[in-house]
């Protein structure tokens, strides 16, 4: 009897952990339809900035744009030579007071959770930056030596860029999905869509433009654990969700008994041999969907 009350408990916890994932999430998601495209170069100047308004109060949190910065080149002096920077285009995302950035090598990867833990700089913040310099003077002319383009975003496509801003005391946080390159001489930035989680103080997914109790519904429903409660083994039948998943099952308290990630199956075969008795949560994920399921293991 009193078994059968601790797993009514265990069930009913899962359950309460379940909703309160569903009621935080709410996603405020926009697609720049089409894509804003803004470029700089050394020969024809820059095309302007792009005002982002994360939570459409009115209020830009967020410029990006392209921008150069020019000196140029000349001959002179005993010997006729000079060396002076000729030009440096870079591709930028500039904060105000109450707006922050956190960035990683090569952007940010899908589904990757936008909260607090994340590295937030509240500075300008070059994406790519490509450099043209003067060499010595010939009989020719200046020689001018193109650098190879450098920085975090330095012909980087589809990848994201975490974003949080501050409303009184609460922080709101979300990403936006960019596209940065350099060439000869320019840079260019593409804008292609961005989203943030309106309830404060609540992480979002890089990428995710659904809340997460709408998506869980939809493809945790495909999904289907046997035998549910388990003895020594598990089978998780994934349906058409064939591509790469990842599966990780925890335990009530959040600590993770099992992670695997596969490609191209629709079955997974889990040995819960070493499981002892209990309530866990497997978590399924394949590209923009999440599936969440509660798991019974009974020896």
């Amino acid at each position: 009897m009193k078994k059968q009350l601790l797993k009514k408990f265990y069930a009913f916890i899962i359950m309460i952990l379940f909703s309160i994932v569903t009621a935080n999430a709410q996603i405020v998601y926009t697609d720049v339809n089409p894509d804003s495209v803004l470029s700089c170069s050394s020969i024809s100047g820059c095309s302007g900035n792009y005002s982002l308004d994360l939570n459409t109060d009115g209020i830009n949190d967020f410029i990006l744009g392209t921008r150069s910065s020019r000196i140029g080149c000349r001959c002179g002096g005993p010997r006729g030579g000079h060396l002076a920077l000729a030009d440096n285009d870079s591709a930028l995302i500039s904060s105000t007071s109450l707006s922050w950035i956190a960035d990683t090598a090569g952007g940010y990867a899908l589904n990757t959770v936008i909260d607090s833990s994340l590295g937030w700089t509240n500075v300008d913040h070059i994406l790519a930056s490509k450099l043209v310099y003067c060499g010595l003077c010939t009989e020719l002319g200046v020689v001018v030596v193109r650098s190879p383009g450098s920085g975090n975003w330095n012909n980087i496509y589809g990848k994201y860029l975490a974003l949080k801003i501050q409303v009184g005391t609460d922080f709101y946080y979300g990403w936006i999905k960019l596209g940065v390159g350099t060439d000869i001489d320019s840079v260019s930035i593409t804008i292609m869509e961005y989203a943030y989680n309106s309830i404060p103080n609540q992480p979002i997914l890089a990428g995710q433009t659904i809340a997460a109790g709408i998506i869980e519904n939809s493809f945790a429903s495909s999904i289907n654990l046997f035998p549910n409660p388990a003895d020594n083994h598990l089978t998780i039948a994934l349906g058409s969700n064939n591509k790469k998943v990842d599966v990780t099952i925890t335990d009530i308290t959040g600590k993770i008994i099992y992670t695997i990630t596969t490609n191209e199956t629709n079955k997974i075969e889990v040995n819960t041999k070493e499981f002892i008795e209990g309530i866990y949560v497997v978590q399924i994920q394949a590209a923009d969907f999440i599936g969440t399921k509660k798991l019974a293991v009974e020896k």
